[in-house]
């Protein structure tokens, strides 16, 4: 809205119908104002962008090691995805199961490829199943008596309870470290 038309507004021109003095009321307030559109939203932007060039790649790595259990089966399950280049496919598989995997290949290449994965070939690598980590924690030493008596008499200016058995147990804790 210019200067001149807020301080000298235009009257709409009499008209017999009250229906069309109303809509010119109604476009003499808009005109003049522009409307925004909101932006477009980010993710559809670079969606449209990325599409092309993801299409080409396929399932990566982490996504096959990710979703092995599921693309590959139960047959294959033990084996694991080690490493993806050039579209060939390495797994590392206990060496009982490598000659059957050897001979399941065309099987696991079709399986790959229904989920998305771009494998041309697959390595299969004789490998020892590495011993599961034993969930038990090594026992400690538990400090000699000298040490005891010497963490407790460096902790005897200490005057709360509750801090001192803390500072017992965390000396404990370093010394047997």
């Amino acid at each position: 809205m210019s200067l001149r038309e807020k301080f000298h507004p235009r009257r709409p021109p009499p008209a017999a119908d009250g229906a069309e003095a109303k809509a010119a009321q109604a476009l003499m307030g808009r005109r003049g104002r522009t409307r925004w559109a909101p932006p477009p939203a980010a993710a559809k932007a670079v969606a449209s962008v990325l599409k092309p060039l993801l299409r080409d790649t396929g399932l990566g790595l982490n996504e096959l090691k990710r979703r092995w259990a599921d693309i590959a089966g139960q047959s294959f399950a033990r084996a694991a995805p080690e490493k993806l280049s050039a579209g060939i496919l390495t797994l590392k598989a206990p060496s009982a199961l490598a000659p059957f995997l050897q001979q399941q290949t065309p099987l696991l290449l079709e399986r790959l490829r229904l989920a998305g994965a771009k494998v041309k070939s697959v390595r299969i690598e004789q490998r020892t199943a590495a011993p599961a980590a034993p969930n038990v924690r090594p026992v400690r030493e538990a400090l000699t008596p000298e040490q005891e008596t010497a963490l407790a008499q460096a902790l005897d200016p200490v005057g709360d309870p509750g801090l001192k058995s803390a500072l017992m147990r965390l000396g404990r804790a370093v010394g047997r470290g």
